[in-house]
């Protein structure tokens, strides 16, 4: 509950700093969310590279409409909103353009996965990322500031705006489809 706590406090401290001119302030902002912004994309876009631009992009939407930002404790919730809707942007204009979404991200991608991963194969780090990027969006954002960011079960309800029971039976329900969408590795493994 303390780090809870500490994080909603730097992030308030960190956009009132933003706002009064320190760009160094709103770096620090970014190195704390800069993964949970790329997984997010990625489990949209399921295209690394097209997910960092994204996260990029996201990024200086949020520092150019940092002043719009009515409760700087819940800068990781407003920011998720941006990725996703940078996200449809994406699509829209990948379809647009009649352009084939890939859905393999770059072998460096995938050897960074792996790499974070040891014990799963290349191919079972892509099918683990498919199957998180097949949940619904609202369990899907949860997984990400979950296990890419790091949020607590409370501090992801406080940047949703939801309560902290609602986001604990949204993950719980997010597991189960994961856990029986994984199954399949969970075997490989096993074996």
């Amino acid at each position: 509950m303390a780090d809870d706590l500490k994080r909603t406090l730097d992030d308030e401290k960190l956009i009132r700093e933003t706002l009064s001119g320190d760009i160094s302030a709103f770096g620090a902002i970014v190195e704390r969310y800069w993964k949970m912004a790329v997984g997010l994309a990625l489990s949209r876009t399921h295209n690394a590279a097209e997910a960092e631009d994204i996260a990029q992009e996201s990024f200086l939407k949020a520092y150019s409409n940092v002043h719009r930002l009515r409760d700087p404790s819940r800068f990781a919730g407003w920011l998720c909103m941006i990725v996703s809707q940078q996200c449809v942007n994406y699509i829209r204009k990948t379809a647009h353009n009649n352009k084939v979404l890939s859905r393999q991200a770059p072998a460096r991608a995938d050897l960074c996965a792996v790499a974070a991963n040891p014990g799963l194969s290349e191919k079972q780090v892509r099918f683990v990322r498919e199957t998180v990027g097949r949940l619904p969006e609202k369990f899907r954002k949860l997984i990400v500031m979950r296990f890419v960011a790091g949020l607590s079960c409370v501090e992801i309800a406080k940047q949703l705006g939801k309560r902290p029971g609602t986001v604990r039976v949204w993950l719980h329900r997010a597991y189960n489809i994961l856990r029986q969408d994984l199954a399949p590795v969970l075997e490989e493994i096993k074996s």
